[in-house]
């Protein structure tokens, strides 16, 4: 699939749907990501159950979000998978004038406004749901490389060469009291 068909499918035209409940699926890959880059999420292969419900001046986005990031451990640097599991809601709220909303899983669009892009909220899930410290073992049933851990350990064990003179430097500057 070409990148830019790729993206098309987080446009959600509800302008045309009858009132009443839709259903699509949404695939996030690597290509997702390739264009959200961040330093926490390297890849993916999430599946995206996506439930539409129109209503006369609503329209509620329920997200059924499965499948894997990948990201990198913390400790021994390579690749993790992250199993995910989560379910959102996003409702869209049209008026004739939209504003800024307080909440979150609010927006208020346009009455003139046919479409909305997900994009930026399926990125904004997904991030949320990577754990602040990611590794092997606490995260899935992966293992950490245990090269890796053993050139960590050999290197803690190993006596400094040389104290570096700055510290010494630093040490002797007398700070007032206030």
């Amino acid at each position: 699939m070409e990148e830019r068909d790729y993206f098309k499918q987080f446009d959600i035209h509800f302008g045309n749907l009858s009132v009443g409940q839709h259903c699509s699926d949404l695939e996030i890959s690597n290509t997702f990501f390739e264009k959200h880059s961040n330093e926490d999420i390297i890849g993916a292969n999430i599946h995206v159950r996506l439930e539409v419900e129109r209503k006369e001046a609503l329209v509620i986005l329920s997200f059924n979000l499965r499948g894997t990031l990948y990201s990198i451990c913390d400790l021994c640097l390579e690749k993790l998978s992250i199993p995910v599991a989560n379910d959102e809601k996003l409702i869209l709220k049209i008026v004739p004038h939209p504003y800024e909303s307080d909440d979150e899983s609010l927006v208020f669009i346009s009455e003139n406004t046919y479409s909305y892009n997900v994009e930026q909220t399926l990125f904004e899930y997904l991030y949320a749901l990577i754990p602040i410290r990611k590794v092997h073992g606490e995260i899935g049933f992966e293992t950490c490389n245990q090269e890796m851990l053993a050139l960590i350990e050999n290197a803690k064990t190993r006596p400094i060469l040389q104290e570096d003179a700055r510290w010494e430097v630093l040490k002797s500057i007398k700070l007032e009291d206030n």
